[in-house]
């Protein structure tokens, strides 16, 4: 009985070569972590391949989808291509209790840091990220350390060869070493992740010198998984908050708001928050019209603190009097920088019933 009312949590991080699966239990400390390589002759159809290890993986456990509360998935490469596949690829079964919820590398490792104890978030951290010779970094880093702190996470590339690290060569070690040393001056970091396929094998000699000098350092493959899963727990306040500016692909770092009147006063409401990918971004809400059929925007770009306003007047509506017309607006985002506004005439009651009525109004906002 005390398993059943256990709530569990599901991440699976859909690689080329291998798919990764991580349970959380509520109360327990650790997660459960499976790993299942994909076959080289499989890899061009991966997504598809890696739904049904772990189904089959399922079977094989007793497991059923309908044991868990949340089931979310990490992709490297979440292309519209890659989404639309992986919603075909799961199974009936799957869409029963859950929908396909998609984040990438980046932000599940971003969710995995900041559902760990704050000593870990509050000091810089690291990912590293090493795999077909080709080197990626994350790091989260405070840029407000007042009282109410905000945090950057940024997402870059490294090119190997400028500091001749070929995989497989006697000078790998070496050179990596050298690459990191110089890294770590620049960009100081407390605690480091490593992961990917490069990082396997016995080849880390100087490599592990030069991470350990003073640093807790991690390796793991199952990082974006357990990321995944952990977002399903719940959703990290500060990131809700608008603290955290996660500056990397796909993610948003705009909000859009809207003007409304509260007791007399103009007043900023934000419809949508910053922190995750746009396809992932979307927010409605509520506002009842004054005299004017107007409606003021404003995009607020929290990466260069810049603010754009923009206005949409709302044509068609019937005449009523002022305060007794609700709209109900719900942005939509079709890129990281661009999207629509749907403006729909939702009435006031009996008296002013409503139309249905919707203004559509794209936006681009200030990349």
């Amino acid at each position: 009985m005390e398993e059943l009312d256990t709530k569990k949590y599901a991440g699976i991080d859909l690689g080329k070569t291998s798919v990764q699966f991580s349970i959380y239990r509520e109360g327990q400390e650790e997660m459960s972590e499976e790993s299942f390589p994909i076959a080289k002759e499989q890899q061009e159809a991966y997504i598809e391949t890696g739904i049904h290890l772990v189904e089959e993986y399922m079977k094989e456990k007793e497991y059923q989808w309908s044991d868990y509360q949340a089931v979310h998935f990490s992709m490297q490469d979440p292309s519209e291509e890659n989404r639309d596949k992986l919603k075909e690829s799961v199974s009936e079964e799957f869409l029963k209790f859950h929908t396909v919820k998609i984040i990438t590398h980046f932000r599940a490792f971003a969710e995995y840091v900041f559902h760990q104890e704050r000593i870990m978030w509050d000091r810089n951290t690291l990912l590293l990220d090493y795999h077909d010779n080709q080197l990626s970094y994350v790091l989260i880093d405070q840029i407000r350390r007042s009282r109410q702190k905000a945090y950057r996470a940024v997402e870059k590339q490294i090119d190997l060869n400028e500091y001749r690290v070929v995989e497989g060569t006697p000078e790998q070690d070496a050179n990596f070493g050298q690459m990191v040393k110089r890294f770590l001056v620049k960009t100081p970091a407390n605690i480091i992740f490593l992961t990917g396929s490069g990082f396997e094998g016995n080849w880390m000699k100087k490599t592990l010198t030069y991470l350990c000098a003073g640093r807790r350092v991690f390796l793991g493959q199952n990082l974006y998984a357990n990321g995944a899963c952990l977002l399903g727990i719940h959703p990290i306040e500060l990131m809700d908050e608008g603290m955290i500016l996660m500056d990397g692909p796909d993610m948003v770092y705009h909000t859009v708001g809207v003007i409304t009147t509260e007791a007399g006063k103009p007043q900023y409401v934000p419809i949508t928050s910053i922190g995750r990918e746009w396809y992932n971004t979307h927010g409605s809400v509520d506002i009842i019209l004054d005299k004017s059929q107007r409606v003021d925007f404003f995009y607020h770009n929290t990466k260069e603190n810049e603010i754009e306003g923009a206005a949409c007047d709302i044509k068609g509506l019937p005449k009523r009097p002022p305060k007794t017309t609700r709209i109900r607006i719900e942005v939509r985002f079709t890129s990281s920088v661009e999207g629509v506004i749907l403006l729909k005439d939702m009435g006031f009651g009996e008296m002013f019933p409503a139309t249905g009525k919707i203004t559509v109004f794209p936006f681009k906002l200030i990349s």
